[in-house]
């Protein structure tokens, strides 16, 4: 993909998913405002010079600006993120706009205005449901590996600690494990502490202490982050869940779906085995055994082995390094009601896992420089996007790939939007609702000077949170050329 072309892809990537989020979010503030009788005078699709515009039946003006990242809606009498009048200002605006009050959103009862603030961050949480949900329809959704220790990376911590293949992870710290996901969540935030793993071995149960090491890894936006990893990987079913088109177990008849019972003789219990036989065959004549649909017959291969991909088996815990005959976690298909449940569970997955994340950064257990700003955001976009279309056979799947990997983008993307959202910052949906769950105690609104510093405070918080997440993204680039 040459310069130009991976430009505009980063570029339309980044104004998708983040046009998507931030749209949805003002939607929600939107259609709140709307249940509760608010007028909203305006409602525009990104920033800048107006392309299209029009007034619907309600008097709202809807707009699409030429620059298409976010949006925003302005209902009547609010003047800003800080538009938040004392009893003084509220009177002046009352007698000014007449009849046209009971429109105003500041004269609405503190429960609605409550509500509207908080459907924001609702409709980022509803956003990222429905897309979880419609990619459970549409590709299914990975089943969770037990916390079974399949292999470990040569020279890892996990090596250098004990670990044997069949090991069953019981729990981290304390802290119980049910997963083989869990240990990842558990492990990436603390690089270079040492944690006490609790396993069991074939009933004996052991402690075995290991620091993560700090590695870059691929997170959930695409992008590359250094975070801990401890070099495990899960024990994998001998399932043939990919096969390249045209590569050698293709042409030698595996087929998607095939169980692996046995290579040369030896009984095949877990992938791993079948990729330490073919690095060790180098290239000779192999016999598998395989099952397919309730019969097993005989196949005999040569298949190439890339030890160059050996590490990424490790690290992402879902790909391994024969490439011809790719083992990825089988996926189950859904119906909408289940596909919404499920997707309900990812998303709760992901506002468990990014609340911790900030919570490990506010308590100093998490380094600030996992923090991703704008431009973070957009290499992920891109990089996303670029994977996408060059794993497509053609220019069709390209595109599919393409809209499905950006629209999981956004889902994720959407949990953090909203999860932001609702900090107890002042200019943030969260602040807000803090200064009216004191205004419904005081029954009154917290003083213009006390709400001015307040947002003052808060805009240099968020400003200065912007000005490091950059530094990081900056300071990232700049690391991987000096």
């Amino acid at each position: 993909m040459g310069l130009i072309e991976s430009v505009f892809l980063t570029v339309f990537s980044f104004g998708f998913v983040i046009s998507i989020v931030v749209v949805i979010h003002e939607l929600g503030h939107y259609w709140a405002g709307r249940w509760c009788g608010v007028h909203a005078e305006a409602f525009s699709v990104g920033f800048g010079p107006t392309l299209l515009s029009w007034r619907d039946k309600h008097g709202t003006v809807w707009r699409v600006a030429a620059f298409p990242l976010g949006g925003y809606v302005r209902f009547l009498g609010d003047a800003g993120a800080a538009s938040e009048p004392d009893s003084e200002k509220l009177d002046q605006m009352r007698a000014q706009m007449g009849a046209d009050a009971d429109k105003c959103y500041h004269f609405k009862p503190v429960w609605q205005r409550s509500i509207i603030t908080g459907a924001g961050p609702v409709a980022n949480f509803i956003l990222a449901i429905l897309v979880f949900a419609l990619l459970a329809m549409v590709i299914g959704g990975p089943q969770h590996n037990p916390a079974l220790v399949g292999d470990t990376l040569p020279g890892s911590p996990a090596e250098e600690a004990g670990f044997q293949s069949g090991d069953r992870i019981v729990s981290i710290n304390g802290k119980a494990i049910s997963s083989f996901q869990d240990i990842t969540q558990e492990v990436i935030w603390r690089p270079g502490q040492e944690l006490a793993f609790e396993i069991d071995r074939g009933g004996e149960v052991l402690i075995l202490p290991v620091a993560p090491r700090a590695t870059e890894i691929v997170d959930n936006f695409g992008g590359t982050r250094r975070m801990g990893q401890v070099g495990l990987s899960a024990l994998l079913q001998p399932v043939i869940g990919r096969l390249e088109a045209g590569g050698a177990a293709e042409a030698a008849g595996f087929q998607i779906g095939d169980r692996i019972l046995s290579v040369s003789g030896e009984p095949v219990l877990s992938w791993h085995q079948i990729d330490n036989a073919v690095a060790a065959a180098d290239g000779d004549v192999l016999r598998f055994e395989i099952e397919r649909e309730g019969r097993s017959s005989i196949i005999d291969a040569s298949l190439p082995y890339y030890a160059e991909a050996a590490p990424e088996a490790v690290m992402q815990n879902g790909r391994i390094s024969m490439r011809t005959v790719g083992n990825i976690w089988q996926r189950d298909r859904f119906g909408p009601i289940g596909a919404v449940m499920h997707g309900a569970e990812r998303t709760w997955a992901a506002v468990s896992m990014t609340g911790r994340y900030v919570g490990h950064i506010v308590t100093g257990r998490a380094s600030t420089e996992l923090l991703n700003g704008p431009l973070g955001i957009a290499e992920a976009a891109g990089q996303t996007a670029s994977s996408s279309v060059e794993a497509g056979r053609n220019a069709s799947e390209s595109a599919i790939l393409l809209i499905l990997n950006l629209i999981q983008l956004a889902g994720y993307l959407s949990v953090g939007l909203g999860l932001v959202n609702l900090l107890p910052i002042p200019i943030l949906d969260g602040g807000h609702l803090v200064y009216y769950a004191y205004e419904a105690v005081a029954r009154r609104p917290l003083s213009m000077k006390a709400q001015t510093i307040g947002f003052q405070l808060g805009l240099a918080l968020v400003l200065g949170m912007m000005l490091l997440a950059t530094w990081n993204d900056i300071n990232y680039k700049l690391s991987q050329f000096f």
